[in-house]
């Protein structure tokens, strides 16, 4: 698996670190801890601002979280590796990697989303990894939009952080037959690591559920039983789908599959996805 955490400064994105480093212990995953600076702020401060500052406390909080245990993130691999310093130039230098893993700290400069996608894409990331905002909306301080930007246009999985809001249960949404193979990881992962109860929602068009999603529907809810999985499913029109949602109690973590097949991708909107994360109240993973 490869991760990418994208954080700034604020709270909530060393809230949501503690995430990646739940993950990272599981799965022993590729990580790269991502920072994005306006080009304005990069030519007055370089990386000497507050956001560089931020990704070496979480470079520095990710490795001693592994305190006590075998770490495959420690450094102690050296070794010379030809590095680029400008256009046609290179140097051969000293650098030290994980035994095992690697983890990267890197800065983009540009619009703080599309970066952010675009490291996504240049990783083959399985999953971004962001921090928002506690309260009513789904946010980064300074730049509100950048949540709901990176889930409506990430071609990866998405899991959006609520800052402060611990997770015991799970809500997935299913509207289809094909469960790509890491968004079923992800989801596996999520629920071990939190031992959260699960629920599986079937949406349905009108005229019902299609045989093959129901069939999958069951042997989703089979699958996690057999695992001792505390699990309940149930069905749900998608016309009365946020709605629905809405009038929950509101879920610890709520997890959508939006693959190419997804009925909410034709249903609703282009930009729905981006809508619901921005007032959504919950932790938000969107699975592709």
């Amino acid at each position: 698996m490869r991760i990418l955490f994208a954080g700034d400064e604020h709270p909530y994105s060393a809230y949501a670190l503690k995430e990646v480093v739940n993950l990272a212990r599981n799965t022993w995953a590729d990580v790269t801890l991502l920072g994005v600076q306006p080009p304005a702020a990069a030519k007055e401060e370089g990386f000497a601002g507050a956001g560089a500052a931020a990704l070496r406390r979480y470079r520095k909080d990710f490795l001693e979280s592994w305190q006590g245990e075998e770490s495959p993130y420690d450094l102690k691999n050296w070794r010379y590796e030809w590095v680029p310093l400008q256009d046609g130039l290179w140097e051969e230098m000293l650098v030290c990697r994980g035994v095992k893993k690697d983890l990267h700290v890197r800065v983009r400069v540009g619009s703080l989303a599309q970066e952010i996608v675009a490291e996504a894409g240049a990783e083959h990331s399985d999953l971004i990894v962001l921090g928002t905002t506690k309260g009513a909306e789904c946010i980064w301080n300074g730049a509100p939009a950048v949540p709901q930007k990176v889930a409506g246009d990430a071609a990866c999985s998405v899991l959006l952080v609520k800052e402060e809001r611990p997770i015991d249960r799970i809500l997935a949404c299913l509207d289809q037959s094909y469960i790509s193979q890491s968004s079923l990881e992800i989801l596996n992962q999520m629920v071990t690591i939190h031992r959260a109860e699960l629920e599986i929602i079937g949406l349905s068009p009108e005229g019902g559920l299609k045989k093959e999603v129901y069939t999958r529907l069951i042997e989703l809810g089979d699958y996690y039983t057999d695992r001792q999985v505390k699990v309940a499913t149930r069905l749900t029109d998608i016309k009365d789908f946020e709605a629905s949602i809405a009038q929950e109690a509101k879920p610890d973590l709520l997890a959508l599959w939006m693959g190419k097949k997804s009925l909410l991708q034709r249903f609703f909107p282009r930009d729905w996805v981006g809508r619901f994360v921005a007032k959504c109240q919950t932790s938000i993973l969107v699975m592709r």
